[in-house]
């Protein structure tokens, strides 16, 4: 009879245990560079790649008049919605929110209206089944007078936060747009006010951070307990996730998938990568380049034999990016505290125990017994590497950002650009993007070229070449460049990464186990008097042993199975006593 599984002996193979895979929950994220290639705003790019969109002031309907300003309702209401839907806000709180924009822009505060929403953003908000927002029931407390306002920041979450927000702002002639952070926030950016279009193109490099199991190790000492003789006790150990607050500060990007590592990572690694001046160039983009999973910015000239500032420009961010990485680990490590406690401990928000309990004790009569516990630590080995690189154009106004990947490259130019400069500004990008230094600095080639006869429908692949004087072909209707896939220049190499390595390091972090060590006392506890006792004892433990091991034997010597029952029953049966013989 068949079973409920079979093997196939003729195909597939069984799974193996690889230690190479990295861990999952791979960090990914961009770097936004500008290019400057020398294009003229009025004769090299095309009319419809300038003259679409519109500035965001406009789109949000402010109009300024020399010194005055106003609003229209209706069109910052149409703003705004699109927005705060496009960031995944609940439909009917932005639409209740949106309902009271005209009253905050005329200043009024004290509307019924205007008031309830208000009470409602102070109850909070919780999610439903889909993520939803959804305002917290229970009654509405009023709140004493004068209402409170809270203040305009960048801590800002609900609908109503941003509309008062852009009230607030607008009144004045500033477009606060609602948008996200690298960090994935909910916050406002602020387009400079600029009234013509910036045409520009953009190199977008897109690395990923890929961390490997590497070797245990045994970190501090947390607590020791002295067991005296004879005596046992209960121990309770409490890690780092015994609340919500501990868990955020102490979760890192290494070995965790929470959300707040990674926005804690994302903020700290475009601090450390965008410098001042070019943090205030990217205000003109940073909306439209939809800078949620920005690393930071950058910019370069690629202007004739000028790309070697843009190869030095990624190997300062790698090397920026890498000690991000290092400094975000060890603040997240320092957070992760363990604690041996012989005290009764709570459980945590989770509704998960906190605590490990275990009941120890010294089963010896003559010494003290030590229990050492220490943490145990954990290495990682963390890659940073460049996985593709796409190519992008905006003119600085509301939904003309494009972003499409290097094999996209014609497309896009051919868009933007007059014919006369597209093959030309292709071989600049593709020069610059064609080559990357990896991490022993040595020159990798990353992209390969894609030949595509639609007569024969055939396809064929080969490394991109390069001419005499370093540039490549530019791509045609029927050839096209691509970012190479799988490892690149990484033969030998242990734990391979796709795309190209840029830096490698081991990091160590704590976890929330302990080893622990018992340690016997060397002297004894005992006087000669209770020594001889105990020896007295065991010796006579031992003899019993040793008659009752003679007695096994004994029997096993005997081959009629009759007469060994019969003798076993006769020295191992209890003895009657008086009683029952009467």
């Amino acid at each position: 009879m068949p079973g409920f599984i079979e093997f196939d002996p003729r195909k597939g193979n069984p799974a193996k245990i690889d230690y190479s895979l990295p861990l999952p929950g791979q960090i990914t994220g961009k770097r936004i560079v500008q290019l400057d290639l020398a294009l003229d705003r009025a004769t090299d790019f095309l009319p419809t790649a300038i003259n679409v969109g519109q500035s965001y002031a406009e789109a949000a309907g402010i109009t300024k008049n020399g010194g005055n300003v106003t609003v229209d309702p209706e069109k910052a209401k149409n703003f705004l919605r699109a927005k705060l839907l496009e960031m995944g806000h609940n439909s009917v709180l932005v639409e209740e929110s949106l309902s009271v924009l005209p009253q905050l822009l005329r200043g009024d505060t004290e509307s019924e209206s205007v008031k309830s929403v208000f009470r409602k953003r102070n109850l909070g908000t919780t999610t439903d089944e889909l993520g939803r927002e959804v305002i917290d029931p229970g009654d509405f407390i009023v709140p004493p007078k004068p209402f409170p306002r809270p203040p305009v920041g960048p801590d800002i979450g609900l609908p109503i936060d941003y509309v008062e927000k852009f009230a607030n702002k607008a009144i004045n002639g500033e477009v606060p747009v609602p948008t996200t952070d690298p960090a994935g926030n909910g916050t406002t950016d602020e387009p400079p006010a600029n009234e013509t279009a910036e045409p520009n193109l953009f190199l977008i490099e897109v690395y990923g951070i890929s961390s490997f199991l590497g070797d245990y190790g045994i970190g501090k000492t947390v607590r020791t307990f002295t067991l005296l003789p004879g005596e046992s006790t209960t121990i309770k150990l409490k890690t780092w996730q015994s609340t919500k607050e501990s868990i955020k500060e102490s979760s890192s990007i290494i070995d965790s998938h929470e959300q707040s590592a990674k926005e804690r990572f994302s903020k700290k690694v475009q601090d450390e990568t965008t410098d001042k001046q070019t943090s205030e160039k990217s205000k003109k983009w940073a909306v439209e380049a939809k800078a949620k999973a920005s690393w930071g910015w950058g910019s370069a000239s690629v202007k004739a034999n000028a790309e070697g500032e843009y190869h030095s420009g990624r190997e300062q961010f790698a090397k920026a990016a890498t000690e991000s990485v290092g400094e975000h680990s060890k603040e997240a490590s320092s957070k992760r505290e363990l604690s041996i406690t012989s005290s009764v401990e709570t459980e945590t928000e989770l509704g998960e125990e906190t605590t490990v309990e275990r009941v120890i004790n010294n089963v010896n009569m003559r010494r003290v017994l030590n229990f050492v516990f220490r943490e145990l630590n954990q290495k990682y080995i963390t890659k940073l590497h460049l996985l593709d690189i796409h190519i992008a154009y905006t003119n600085g106004f509301e939904n003309t950002w494009r972003e499409v990947p290097i094999s996209g490259l014609r497309t896009l130019l051919s868009e933007v650009l007059i014919p006369a400069k597209i093959d030309e500004t292709a071989q600049q990008i593709l020069k610059v993007a064609g080559t990357v230094f990896d991490e022993a600095y040595e020159p990798v080639r990353v992209l390969e070229k894609i030949s595509y006869d639609p007569v024969s429908d055939v396809v064929q692949k080969a490394d991109a070449s390069i001419d005499a004087a370093g540039q490549y072909a530019p791509p045609t209707d029927t050839t096209y460049y691509r970012f190479k896939r799988g490892p690149l220049k990484q033969d030998g190499m242990e734990n391979q990464v796709n795309g190209v390595l840029l830096s490698n390091q081991e990091i160590v972090m704590r976890t929330d186990s302990v080893i622990a060590e018992a340690l016997l006392g060397e002297s004894d506890a005992l006087d000669n008097y209770s020594m001889e006792i105990q020896e007295a004892a065991a010796k006579k433990e031992t003899i019993a042993n040793e008659r009752a091991l003679l007695l096994h034997d004994t029997l096993l010597e005997i081959a009629d199975p009759e007469k060994r029952a019969e003798l076993a029953a006769a020295l191992f049966s209890e003895p009657k006593t008086t009683e029952n013989q009467s």
